[in-house]
Order: C-alpha cells, then sequence, then structure tokens
C-alpha cells in the first residue's frame, strides 16, 4: 500500500473517534495533504474537521538541509547525546558560579544535563513558526543568557532556590503542612504589590489560561514558547528590582512576594510542561 492509502483509513478512523482530526506534515507533502481531503470528501467523509499543518525545512548550520537520500540527515539519537553532552559541559563550566549552596554531585549534574540539553532542542524546534524555516544552532539553542529553554527553566529553578531559603519545600504548596515556615494564604493580599515590575509579572501569570487556549484553537505552540521567554524577562525584572528576603522588607510584602513567586514556579513549571521540556529544581 501507498502512504496515502494508509493514511485514508487513519484519517476515517479519526473521524470516527474525534471532532478535530490534525495532520502535522512537512512542506514537501503539501500535494499529497491535497490528495488526502480531495479523495476523504469523495469517499463521503465530513472534512470540515479535517486540519494540516505543514512545517518548513530544518537546517543544519551553514545552510544545509536534512536528507536522507544525500546523507545529510541527522539521527534524533545522536542529536539529543550531543545536546546533553553540551549541556553537561555548561553546567560544568558554571559550577563556580552559583550563588546557591546546594552543592550538586555527579547525579545532579547529569540530571540537569537530561533535561537541559532535550530541552534546549524541544524548546528551539517548538519555539519557531510552523511556517519558517528551521536553523538549529548549538550556540543559540544552550545559551544560559539568551531566550532560550535554559534561560526559561533558570527562572524555575531561581524561584525553587528563592522558596528553599524562605523555608519552604518547591515541590509542596506554601500552606502544606510539614513546613518549615507557615504562610497564611487567605491573608494575602495582591494590592500589596505595588511595583510596575511585581504588577507585570502578575498580570503575565494571569494571561497563562488565555495564551493556552488560543495556541490550542490556532495550532501553534510557538505562542507558548513566546509566552515563557516574556516571562522570564518579567521574573528577572521582578527579581532585579523586588527584594523577596531582604532584612528590610515589610514581613506582609515578604510574604505577598513568596506568594508571587510560588505562582511564578507553577506558572512556569506548567508552561513548560505543556512544551514537552523539562522544569529542573537547581541549575
Amino acid at each position: 500500500t501507498l502512504y496515502t492509502t494508509r493514511d485514508l483509513a487513519h484519517h476515517e478512523w479519526k473521524f470516527e473517534n474525534y471532532d478535530r482530526a490534525v495532520t502535522v506534515l512537512g512542506e514537501d507533502h503539501k500535494l499529497q495533504a491535497d490528495q488526502l481531503g480531495q479523495t476523504l470528501e469523495l469517499l463521503g467523509n465530513d472534512t470540515d474537521q479535517l486540519e494540516n499543518v505543514i512545517f518548513s525545512w530544518v537546517n543544519l548550520p551553514g545552510g544545509l538541509g536534512m536528507s536522507t537520500r544525500k546523507g545529510t540527515g541527522v539521527d534524533l539519537d545522536d542529536l539529543l547525546d550531543e545536546a546533553i553532552d553540551r549541556a553537561r559541559e555548561e553546567v560544568e563550566d558554571r559550577l563556580d558560579d552559583r550563588i546557591r549552596d546546594d552543592d550538586l554531585d555527579e547525579a545532579d549534574i547529569e540530571r540537569i544535563a537530561h533535561q537541559v540539553g532535550i530541552g534546549a532542542v524541544r524548546y528551539d524546534i517548538v519555539s519557531k513558526q510552523a511556517t519558517k524555516a528551521i536553523t538549529f544552532e548549538w550556540d543559540q539553542a544552550l545559551d544560559f543568557e539568551a531566550q532560550s529553554a535554559p534561560y526559561v527553566q533558570y527562572v524555575h529553578a531561581r524561584c525553587c532556590g528563592i522558596l528553599e531559603e524562605a523555608g519552604f519545600d518547591p515541590a509542596e504548596p506554601l500552606s502544606a503542612a510539614g513546613q518549615d515556615e507557615s504562610l497564611d494564604l487567605d491573608a494575602i493580599d495582591a494590592d500589596r504589590l505595588e511595583t510596575p515590575a511585581e504588577q507585570d509579572l502578575l498580570e503575565t501569570i494571569a494571561r497563562f489560561p488565555a495564551v493556552v487556549d488560543e495556541a490550542a484553537s490556532d495550532l501553534e505552540p510557538h505562542q507558548i514558547a513566546t509566552y515563557t521567554r516574556e516571562f522570564g524577562d518579567r521574573f528577572n525584572t521582578f527579581y532585579r528590582e523586588c527584594p523577596v528576603l531582604a532584612d528590610d522588607v515589610d514581613p506582609e510584602v515578604r510574604e505577598t512576594r513568596l506568594a508571587l513567586v510560588a505562582a511564578s514556579k507553577h506558572t512556569i513549571a506548567n508552561a513548560l510542561s505543556v512544551l514537552g521540556v523539562a522544569a529542573p529544581r537547581s541549575m
């Protein structure tokens, strides 16, 4: 059988079981997608629920396209292995500059290397619009200071670090029993967040559900990646301008900012999860 023959049966199964059928193809399969749609209609199917997402080419640095026939393809396992190796080197190079005092052992470094390396590949590709050609560049994908997966993952790790320093377990709700500190969430008043940096971050958190809805409706996951980069910028501005645990911070403001940090951690973890990227507790 031909690819399209099998696709006919596959899509009729989709129509029977789902109210929306999405087919993801490369740009060299546009004709096949048109033929498939026309044939499904001739067979009496309602193709209004069929949507095609056509992705442009993924290129290697220097403009070299990936092609199995030309021998320029890249095996995914090899790509991920190299990503992990590069991430491990980056993590080890940055060990001396870390602010947190949670000493990382070899197992921690290996875990972070897998989370960052695989996350960098996934994030770098999903962050591009489907209609735009992708050139995968290692330096950009693994840049901790730029708009990349490590940049966003570091926001989550930074949130965890603040919560740990305050005596909370980042994996538990602030009000959970067994925390070293206690926080009365019912007493938290968001009106105490008066600075532009705090309000911008709060507004960005509040937009997350709408961003997910729009990305799903438009079949454009890159919108969520764009959101995470904006989130990272706004959280880092908040981190620079709004001390959370400093001695001169009013206790009520401290608690409110801690709640904002916890909300930030949950939001960025959920956003990364949607993209299939891990949210490291430490980096």
